[in-house]
């Protein structure tokens, strides 16, 4: 069965950070688990005098969850990154955070950027390929529809 994906760019966003989340942990990886689910936890406000403190007790609470989760992935994924499922999961995120490398403004594309590199296969599946149907921008209050065949 082959599938088409059309999602918006948060719901890219949303799905890659899902996949990296989910992959982290299968690679036993608490410290970016952590890093990834307690980033968008503290809102720094410079207006705040309170906001010295208010850091660093985010960053205990993120390293005390981080131990944790290292105790807890320890015991039950200790080798699932060899996993069939965890390797066709990773050429997914791969795919999908290259997609996310070519497709967005905001990344400095003369600087290294692992997410420029061609996504490589490691699962049983064949590597995900996602199409680029059309790609909307907003000018002057108007949508613009450019039909495109760029595949990832």
């Amino acid at each position: 069965m082959k599938f088409e994906v059309e999602m918006s760019q948060e719901q890219l966003n949303l799905l890659i950070l899902s996949t990296e989340v989910y992959a982290r942990a299968l690679m036993n990886q608490p410290d970016l688990v952590a890093d990834i689910l307690a980033e968008d936890r503290f809102f720094y406000d410079k207006e705040d005098p309170e906001n010295d403190k208010k850091f660093h007790e985010w960053i205990a609470t993120r390293d005390e969850f981080t131990e944790k989760l290292r105790a807890a992935l320890n015991i039950m994924f200790r080798d699932s990154y060899k996993s069939e499922s965890c390797q066709n999961l990773i050429d997914i995120w791969r795919v999908l955070r290259h997609l996310q490398y070519n497709i967005s403004d905001n990344i400095d594309k003369s600087l290294y950027d692992v997410r420029a590199s061609e996504p490589y296969h490691g699962g049983t599946e064949p590597i995900m390929r996602v199409r680029i149907l059309e790609k909307l921008e907003v000018a002057g209050g108007e949508r613009l529809g450019e039909k495109s065949n760029n595949t990832v």
